[in-house]
């Protein structure tokens, strides 16, 4: 039996016999959001041509703009769009690769490509007195735009809100380790239902909390060859070329960070929330408690109102 299940093949098989069972008869109820705008918008970036990234925006008022983390999409944000659009301008937007934005067939997914991509966006749509709201890639995206931005065109933030960012080195995940294997990474994600991976990468507090059409909703996409390769490259490049200069320059963010973190985060430690915390001038940490990696999927309520919160001040 012991070697029986150390074949990879028999425990990938087992997990999703496993799936299929857990989520039988699951009918998650997610609701549909109606955004005043849905758009693709071509973008130019160095070394990566003109691509096309999608975007949406729900409600009116200053500019609040959400970025997701690595594997995700604007559906990661779905908890959170009708409270934080009731008063302000919400825009949600797919990295290159990811969800319904283009997906080249290159090896330009570093952190920095993302930014620089990000940056195009946000000029591109004039958008200024800006809160950047970034969940775990995502928020380090955040923190390459904002300090990019702070040297060319300072007023262009206003303020950052942080959620389990990994903004530090730090030892590798299971899933990037994976990611980083020859061929294997391909080769899974290519026969397996993408519905099955996805709930394989989750955390075990978001995994209990997702719906089975919620599954879906975050693997659609994977449904791409290009989707798939964007993700195992990005997975790949995931750790930025001269991050201690980066760390370096933390100081300089002088915009309001809120940094939130669950308790129970075993992608990236508090130690790290609590680090970035005192490197900031601004920034101030609210831990959560009873959540993983995803505050967004797991406590969205609390996140909510400490966002709330700060923005109020």
């Amino acid at each position: 039996m012991g070697l029986w299940m150390r074949c990879p093949a028999v425990r990938l098989w087992l997990g999703f016999l496993i799936f299929a069972f857990c989520f039988a008869g699951w009918s998650g109820d997610v609701s549909a959001h109606t955004y005043s705008k849905a758009y693709h918008i071509g973008l130019q970036a160095p070394g990566q041509g003109t691509v096309h990234l999608y975007a949406e925006e729900y409600g009116k008022g200053r500019p609040m703009l959400l970025l997701h983390g690595l594997g995700a999409s604007t559906f990661t944000w779905r908890n959170l769009i009708p409270a934080l659009s009731r008063h302000r301008r919400v825009i949600v937007l797919d990295f290159k690769g990811f969800g319904r934005s283009e997906k080249p067939f290159t090896q330009a997914y570093s952190p920095y490509d993302h930014a620089n991509l990000v940056l195009a966006f946000i000029r591109k749509r004039r958008l200024k007195n800006l809160t950047i709201v970034g969940h775990s890639f995502g928020g380090a995206i955040a923190m390459l735009v904002t300090l990019r931005f702070n040297e060319v065109e300072p007023g262009r933030v206003k303020d950052l809100i942080l959620m389990n960012a990994p903004t530090y080195q730090q030892p590798g995940t299971g899933f990037v380790d994976f990611m980083n294997l020859p061929v294997i990474p391909y080769a899974a994600l290519m026969l397996l239902p993408p519905e099955l991976t996805t709930w394989l990468s989750l955390d075990k507090v978001q995994a209990q909390k997702l719906s089975l059409d919620e599954v879906r909703g975050y693997a659609a996409p994977f449904y791409e060859a290009a989707a798939r390769h964007a993700l195992i490259t990005t997975a790949r490049r995931i750790v930025p070329q001269h991050m201690e200069d980066l760390i370096a320059r933390y100081p300089s963010v002088r915009q309001r960070t809120l940094v939130i973190w669950c308790d129970g985060d075993q992608t990236v430690p508090v130690g790290t929330g609590i680090r970035l915390v005192k490197a900031l001038p601004r920034g101030q940490l609210k831990i959560l408690t009873g959540c993983g990696h995803v505050p967004q999927d797991e406590r969205p309520e609390a996140v909510l109102e400490l966002i709330g919160s700060f923005l109020r001040r």
